[in-house]
C-alpha cells in the first residue's frame, strides 16, 4: 500500500485517536470500532478482535449504497507493536521527507472525509 502525501497527512492528523483506540484493544475495557477516511477510497480502522491497525482501500459493490463499502486486498494490517513502531518513526520520516511534515490535506480530500 502506498500512502500519498495527502493520505499521510490525514493519517497523521488522526494518529492520536488511532493510538487511543489501538491501546484500548489491549485494555479491553470497551468494544472498539473505529474507522476513519484518509483519502480517496482509503480508510484506517481499529476493531476489537483483530489486534491491528488496518489501512485499506474500500469499494462499493455495484448496485449498493455507499454505506455498504467492502474492503479490498489492497492494504495492510499493522500489528499493535508495528503501529507503535511506526509512530516512533514519524519524527525520522518527517526529518528525511520534510515535504510530508509541512503538507496539508487538499480541499478535495478534506471535503470527502467522513
Amino acid at each position: 500500500m502506498t500512502l500519498t502525501p495527502n493520505r499521510w497527512v490525514c493519517l497523521m492528523s488522526i494518529r492520536e485517536q488511532i493510538d487511543i483506540e489501538a491501546k484500548e484493544i489491549n485494555c479491553q475495557t470497551r468494544p472498539v470500532a473505529f474507522c476513519a477516511h484518509i483519502g480517496d477510497s482509503y480508510y484506517v480502522s481499529v476493531t476489537s478482535g483483530y489486534g491491528c491497525v488496518d489501512l485499506r482501500r474500500f469499494y462499493v459493490p455495484y448496485g449498493l449504497l455507499c454505506k455498504h463499502v467492502r474492503p479490498t486486498r489492497s492494504g495492510i494490517g499493522l500489528r499493535l507493536n508495528e503501529w507503535e513502531h511506526l509512530l516512533n518513526l514519524v519524527p525520522t520520516i518527517h526529518e528525511r521527507h520534510p515535504e510530508l511534515a509541512i503538507a496539508e490535506p487538499s480541499i478535495q480530500e478534506t471535503d470527502k472525509r467522513l
